[in-house]
């Protein structure tokens, strides 16, 4: 589970009491945490190539951004409808 959230830990650091209530509470949070890192490796990788594919990253650091307002946003409380 440590793996799942370090990087949300790493970007909300004052957050880390809300962060590990909600990732025992929700299958949604630690869902959209899961996804969050997925995002965050297959960037690396994409980095790391000879050749990174420029329209993919940016799709990928667009969801990453997506991701992390609605996370932020189930931290500060809001839970959708």
């Amino acid at each position: 589970m440590v793996h799942r959230i370090s990087n949300i830990l790493l970007r909300f650091p004052e957050d880390e009491k809300a962060v590990g209530v909600l990732i025992h509470e929700s299958r949604e949070f630690e869902a959209l945490c899961e996804e969050y890192a997925d995002i965050g490796r297959e960037l690396e990788h994409l980095m790391g190539s000879n050749k990174p594919d420029v329209i993919v990253g940016e799709a990928l650091q667009q969801r990453r951004m997506v991701l992390e307002e609605e996370i932020l946003a189930r931290i500060e409380g809001y839970t959708p409808a």
